[in-house]
């Protein structure tokens, strides 16, 4: 009966030993034990420890290399107990030290990703914290599209690796890649552009999400700033989709950022005015400004400058403290009805325009006699 057994055994068994397969099942389960242990150590002992430290930085370090120890713990177990079998390099038509040197590399690769992966996300977690501390809301679009980008890389480079190990000719499939994209590039000149857009965009902070721009001909409120465009809703509710390129070759003004608003403007009295009302005219206005808690008192001009062609010219340069576009408009509605009640106190008129005509009559005589 043993005899039969044995038979079988070696019939199934590709010339592996009972005594090998002892080994074998001995690793496996030394393996298990040692995963179990090590995640107890991970979970109890050190997450414990790290809780006590005022950083997350240990804690999520902990929970980064937690998975990847258990799975390279395994690997490593794994490669142990089938290297312990002995098998021949060759059965048949499989060539067997090649699938287990594929499927190993392509194992402890998965490992060493994933650990790179979840480290990639403890630097994620960091940078978002400075980034919820920062004024501008461009950072916290900025950063998710520097760790998508940093995964990619990484992602790329393992990819490469493995297929180095595994055999394959690296070289010639980036000169392959490098041809292929030398003509995706000037398909894609545009995309390209806009993606270089959309790094001036997060570089120089020329504006937040909110702001009042006008880039061009586009003018209203940034909704939202895409890696290949942004969105911009105009004044009269319709949104406007802007290439990020449009950035780099034209001029953002951001009035949101004014600090204060102009007010500048001619105003034009009759030639009926005299010396006098002229320059108490022009006092009074000055007055009016220095007098407003409203207007910004470190810089104004108030001039009488030109004789105009029917009028006599005060020009009147100030500014506003006031930047909201509604509170800007009530303070100059303000100010010009008090610059009208000074002129009606004063007699003054203000100049429309008119032409007068002066006739002689000798020289309309002279003329009408010519066209005789």
């Amino acid at each position: 009966m043993f005899e039969n057994i044995r038979s079988m055994f070696d019939q199934y068994s590709f010339g592996v030993s009972p005594n090998d397969m002892i080994i074998f099942f001995l690793i496996i389960f030394l393996t298990l034990i040692l995963r179990k242990l090590s995640l107890y150590i991970f979970e109890k002992k050190l997450a414990e420890l790290a809780k006590k430290t005022k950083t997350e930085i240990d804690d999520l370090l902990v929970v980064a290399f937690k998975s990847p120890l258990g799975y390279l713990i395994m690997v490593c177990g794994i490669y142990a107990a089938i290297a312990s079998l002995h098998l021949p390099d060759q059965m048949g038509i499989f060539d067997i030290a090649w699938i287990l040197h594929f499927f190993f590399t392509l194992a402890f690769t998965f490992v060493v990703l994933l650990l790179l992966l979840n480290l990639i996300n403890v630097v994620a977690h960091q940078l978002y914290k400075v980034t919820r501390k920062t004024e501008t809301k461009l950072d916290e679009q900025l950063a998710p599209l520097l760790i998508k980008s940093l995964k990619v890389v990484v992602v790329t480079i393992t990819i490469l690796a493995l297929m180095d190990n595994l055999g394959c000719n690296i070289a010639s499939l980036l000169a392959g890649l490098g041809i292929g994209g030398l003509a995706l590039a000037l398909a894609a000149q545009e995309t390209v552009s806009n993606i270089f857009g959309s790094i001036t965009v997060f570089s120089d902070r020329s504006f937040h999400i909110g702001d009042w721009i006008r880039v061009g001909d586009v003018e209203g409120t940034v909704e939202d700033v895409g890696l290949r465009s942004t969105r911009v809703r105009r004044f009269d509710q319709a949104l406007v989709t802007v290439p990020n390129s449009r950035f780099i070759k034209s001029e953002i003004v951001n009035f949101t950022r004014m600090k204060k608003r102009r007010i500048k403007f001619y105003l034009g009295v009759s030639y009926k005015t005299s010396r006098k009302q002229m320059e108490e005219v022009v006092e009074g206005i000055k007055r009016i400004i220095k007098e407003d808690s409203d207007f910004d008192h470190t810089f104004y001009m108030v001039h009488f400058t030109d004789f105009g062609a029917y009028s006599l010219d005060i020009f009147i340069y100030c500014f506003t403290k006031t930047t909201v576009w509604d509170e800007f408009l009530a303070v100059r509605e303000e100010f010009n009805l008090k610059i009208m009640r000074l002129l009606e106190e004063m007699g003054v008129e203000i100049a429309y325009p008119t032409q007068t005509i002066y006739m002689e009559g000798n020289v309309v005589e002279r003329g009408a006699e010519r066209d005789r």
